[in-house]
This record gives C-alpha cells, structure tokens and sequence, in this order.
C-alpha cells in the first residue's frame, strides 16, 4: 500500500470505533497512546533515524502503519484497535506488531527500545477522564507496564525483551536486542486491573485482532452506500471521511451521540451534528443519521428552542434541517412523525423571537426588527450582535419544518413553517438591502468573523444561487485565501470545512470548475490519512492543539463529492453537475439515499464523442415521478442526446422525461 504525503507538521491517525468513549492516537512520530499514558518505539544504535507519517490500508480501514528507517535497518509498525471479545464492551485495545529488518539483507543490527511515556510528546490531548500522573514510578511486572497496581499494557514474549532504565520524561523503558524481527505489544484504552489484563493476554492474538478490526470496519462501510470514481485518491477520501464520522460516536442512554472529533471535540454541537447527520444520511448510514437526529431532541429547552451550546442561536434551525435530513434521505414519513411535535416547538421558538423584535420595534429603536435577536456564539463570527448565520439557518429550519411536516401528514403545521420561512426570507432580504454590503456579511451589525455568512447560499439557500452577491462573497474569501478555500481570522489560517458550502453552491450555481477546485485543494491540505484538520497554518503547516480529523471536515467532504456526482435539493434529480469527463469515465453509486428515493448510477464515457448515464432505485427515482438534469461535461458541446433533449434555457443541461433510465450524450470538443 502506498504511503500518502502528510501535509501537516504532524502526522497523527486517530485509532477508535462507534460507541466507544476513547480513541488511541497514533503519531507523531513512533508511538501510540490514548491519554493515560503511552508506548514510543525508537531503533537504537543508529545515527539518525527517519519515522513515516502514519498511513491506512488501501480499502480504508483503520489498521495504522508507519515505519522507523535507518541507513541499514527498517522496522514496520501495525497498530490494530478494537474491542476484544469476551471483555467489557466499553474497553478498546491496541495490537501492535513491529516487523524489524536490515535493509541490505542479513541480521538486524539496531535494537528497538520501548520506552511508556506520561503523555505522548508533541500535540495530543489529554481526556477528561485521565488519571493524573504526578510522578508515580511504572515498573515490569511479567512484562506488563504496570502503575500504582494497575496495567497499561504489556509485552507478548516478555523473554525477548530486557529492562532499560527510564530516561528524563521516561517511566519505563524496554530493549529488544538486536537481531529481533518480530516483536508484539498491546494497549489498553485506560489503565486495568491485573485480572483485566489476565483476560486480555489469554485472548489477544495479533493476527486475530487485526482480521477482526478488518472485519468489523469493512462490516460498517458496506452498510453506507457504494461511491467509487476512477480516481482512487477520491475513493480513499470518502472512506477515510467515513471512518472519520462512524468513529466520532459514543453510545448514552441507550443512544448515539454525535462528536465534534475522537479527541479535543467529545461533544455535541448542533451545528457539527447536523452536518454529520446529512453526511451519514447521503453515504446511506441512514439508522445511524436517525439515531443521531434523535439525539438532538434531547437539547430542547422548555421555552421549545434548541441550544446544545451556550450563546449558539443558530441550532434550533440546525437541528430542524437535521430532522428533515434524516427523514428525506430516503423518504420516511414514519420518522417525519416521530420528531415532529420536537420540530413544531422549536419552530414556534424562532417565530416568537422574530415576532418580539417587530414588537420591540413599535415601543423602541430597534435596528433590525423580524429578525433575530442578538447572539454571542462565543465562537465562529467571535462577535456578540445579530449574526446573519442565525438568520439564515432559521429559515432553513422553518423549510425544513414544512417539509417534515408535509411528509408526515400535517399539512396545517405544513403551512404555517412555509409562511413563517417566507416572512423571515423577506425581513432578511430587506435588512441585506439595508446593511449595504458589497457582498453577505458576517453579522448585522459591526465587525464578526466570515463564518454564517457562508451558509447563505448552501445550505440554507437563503439567496439564490445567481444572486451577484453570493458569487462576490466566494471571489472575496477565495482571493484572500490564494485558494478555493477559507482562511478563519489570520489570512494564514486554512478553514478546512467552512468553504465547502461554498462548493456546493457553486454547483448550484452551474460553476462545476469552482467545485472542483475546492475539493483539489481540500484533499491538498489533508493528512496521510485523509483526515483534516479544522483549521491550520498554511505556511507552518501546524494545528496547533486542534487535533485531525475534525467530524464536519469529514461530513463536508462527503456532501461535496456526492453532490458532485447527484444533486437532490431542487425539485430535480440533478446528475453529474460537477463530473469532469475523467470522472464520467466509470463512476458509480450504488445504494445511494437521494430525496426522491435510493439510486443507482453509472457514468461512462464509452467513445470520444460519447457518454452515457444509466440509472435506477426506488420510490419516485424509480425512472417515474421526479424530473431529470444530466450535464454535460466542461470541455465539450452538445450535438444530440438519446433518451433526453437539450434544455432549451441552457445547453448544458439535457432534460430527460419521467420514465427514463438512462441518456447516451452525443458530443464534439468544445472550440
């Protein structure tokens, strides 16, 4: 498998699985830990050394892998996390294998020294629920790393491995002679009692852990939906962005929560979580999309609004459009009810707030009545005032309220969220006229970072996506950047995450090039892993403490590159708006929810001068009941089309009837 360029200062992998409350970090550098304490590998005996960046298996599963080279001897590493069978279910534990060899051949000169660490070295974070180590001594006890009676792991042929003293910042440390070639280690995910251990060393086999992993991830992943290109670097990013979301859930309750990332972010943000829940939704993990959504209804007030985050305004709309998400990817008029009477309140919220600014505005000034009132995120636009964001994610709630009431059957709740959206869009137009930006700002009133000003044409679609104001916006963040990308604060701080809506409205706006180029430089900025970081320095390349990969960086990647390929959000099935004629070239989606019902699809380009689109699935997708778009690619002109016609507004589109399941696209080079 090959080893991926890391495009951070630091290579780390984040090593967990669904439900679990730890996740292990693998890196920087040769070592592995989960927050109590951690195992750094260095081959001794040489001059210099050269450690990879960590990498994954080809198909997408987590089993890490890295290596430590000298000029004559190698060691490859292979980490392995999972649950063991037959001990508590609330326990991970890492595998390791490290394979020693010289690299002309011959004996292995170097010994490899194990040393346990308080911490892992460079950036980490350390869980909430670490045990403080204040200099307690770790000792060898039958080849355990072992504390204060308790076992952080252990060495699976402690014979093959002698005692070394600890070095400053150093516990414990052990050396395999040279000439080793095979050496095992295991982890726990938080110190254990010695009868824990026992358990785990009578049933662990590396061999067996790493199939199970392998099985249990690739179990997951073929729940979801299939999503292949001929581009194997695309294919890889869609996994890894799926095994980024899967492992950011913990079990509560008896339900799933949804988390910021497998480190720093073990939280619930309404505004990450309803990214996450679309995400999933899109990919086909539609019972967990739901079980997430339900979740939601836990962090609804008694007033009816939803706050998962103090000052956070913007999530009562958030978790509106989530529940209508989880309810249309497919269609589930059964679900739509069960999170109704939850959605109606919240709606009923965000009408009281607009109506008590117009109220306000008739006993006193008020300098934006109908709309909402003042927010401080502390966070995001990092400015207390009326935020657009607010506004805009209301009115995308109030729609997404009259859509989940409509596919449950109450056309009266229907109708009052449509003219509820309908009054606050005007307020919000009105008070755009009035702000007299030359483009969307941040806040109504002064100052306010770029951050809900990005959701107004995606996907809040506030704005339409010809709207001259919503193209000036992209020109401006992007010419800040250098990129098709968004700086946060410092013009050197990269948003991985906070551009991409503007992506996707870029396809909505028939500007595919634009879509393209923002995932080209999104998938620049990633990790060996394919993980992204929130934010990071473009000229350090650090994060800082903001460890990767961040859950809605990989929810975002997964909206982007399905939209590329189907389109769903307008009354039309909408396919290959963003697919250039290499990706035409053998994409497929198999199994893939879409608002219509689930779709099948295939793209090929069987002849110079041709195209071809087939589809099929279920409900209204089914070929029957909802209109079809195909694109024709950039680069080329339309001269005829089988099984549809050219849209007589624009060319590049060919319209196909209701009963179609497929178009053969004629085409000559475009001059």
């Amino acid at each position: 498998m090959a080893v991926l360029p890391e495009r951070y200062a630091h290579s780390i992998a984040a090593l967990g699985f669904p439900g679990f409350r730890r996740a292990f970090q693998a890196g920087h550098g040769s070592q592995l830990g989960a927050g109590d304490a951690a195992f750094t590998w260095t081959l001794e005996g040489a001059d210099s050394a050269t450690t990879s960046p960590v990498y994954f298996e080809a198909d997408g599963v987590p089993v890490a892998h890295w290596w430590i080279t000298t000029a004559s001897d190698s060691a490859h590493f292979e980490a392995a996390v999972a649950p063991v069978p037959g001990i508590t279910d609330t326990l991970l534990v890492a595998s390791v294998r490290v394979t020693v060899s010289a690299r002309a051949g011959g004996v292995p000169g170097a010994a490899l020294r194990l040393r346990v660490l308080d911490e892992l070295d460079g950036p980490h974070w350390r869980p909430w629920d670490a045990v403080p180590a204040p200099g307690a001594a770790w000792s060898w006890e039958s080849g355990r790393a072992t504390r204060d009676g308790r076992v952080l792991g252990g060495l699976s042929d402690a014979r093959a491995w002698r005692v070394a003293g600890g070095e400053r910042g150093e516990r414990l440390a052990a050396e395999a002679p040279a000439g080793a070639t095979t050496l095992e280690c295991w982890l726990a995910d938080r110190p254990l009692p010695p009868t824990e251990a026992d358990r785990i060393e009578r049933r662990l086999r590396h061999d067996d852990h790493v199939a199970r992993t392998r099985t249990l991830w690739r179990d997951w992943l073929a729940r979801g939906a299939t999503f292949e290109t001929p581009d194997t670097l695309v294919n890889m990013a869609w996994r890894a962005a799926l095994v980024t979301l899967l492992q950011g859930h913990e079990r509560s309750a008896g339900g799933w929560v949804p988390l910021g990332n497998p480190f720093q972010y073990r939280d619930t943000w309404l505004r990450d979580g309803a990214r996450v829940v679309r995400a999933l939704a899109l990919a086909g993990q539609g019972e967990l999309a739901r079980a997430d959504a339900l979740t939601f209804t836990r962090y609804q007030l008694p007033s009816g609004a939803l706050v998962s985050q103090p000052g956070q305004l913007d999530g009562t709309g958030q978790a509106l459009w989530a529940f209508e998400q989880a309810a249309s990817l497919p269609p589930d008029p059964a679900w739509a009810r069960r999170d109704l009477a939850v959605a109606v309140r919240g709606g009923a919220w965000l009408r009281a707030q607009r109506a008590r600014t117009i109220e306000l505005s008739t006993k006193m000034r008020v300098d934006w009545p109908g709309l909402l009132p003042f927010g401080d995120p502390r966070d995001a636009e990092l400015v207390r005032g009326p935020l657009v964001g607010n506004d805009a994610w209301a009115i995308a709630g109030q729609e997404a309220l009259a859509a989940l009431a409509a596919r449950a059957g109450d056309e009266p709740a229907s109708e009052a969220a449509r003219a509820e959206a309908a009054a606050h869009r005007a307020a919000f137009g009105a008070a755009l006229e009035r702000a007299g930006h030359p483009d969307v700002p941040p806040s109504w009133g002064e100052g306010g970072r770029d951050w809900g000003n990005c959701y107004v044409g995606f996907p809040s679609r506030v704005l339409a996506p010809g709207d001259a104001r919503l193209a000036a916006l992209a020109r401006r963040l992007w010419a800040r950047s250098g990129l098709h990308m968004v700086s946060y604060g410092p013009a050197d701080s990269l948003h991985t995450y906070l551009g991409t809506d503007l992506a996707v409205w870029a396809l909505l706006a028939d500007r595919p090039a634009d879509a393209r180029a923002s995932l080209a430089d999104l998938l620049a900025h990633s990790s060996a892993t394919l993980g992204q970081a929130e934010i990071f320095s473009r000229s350090g390349r650090g994060f800082g403490g903001n460890l990767p990969p961040h859950g809605t960086a990989a929810a975002q990647l997964v909206e982007l590159l399905r939209d590329l390929v189907v389109m769903d959000v307008r009354d039309t099935l909408e396919i290959a708006a963003g697919a250039d004629a290499a990706w035409w070239a053998g994409t497929h989606l198999r199994s893939a929810p879409t608002r219509f019902g689930t779709l099948d699809l295939s793209l090929s380009h069987p002849a110079a001068d041709r195209f071809e689109a087939k589809w099929a699935g279920s409900g209204a997708a089914r070929s029957a009941g909802v209109p079809v778009r195909v694109r024709v690619p950039d680069g080329f002109t339309l001269v005829r089309a089988v099984g549809g016609a050219a849209d007589p507004a624009d060319a590049r589109w060919v319209a196909c009837p209701a009963t179609a399941t497929g178009v053969t696209l004629f085409v000559k080079e475009a001059p």
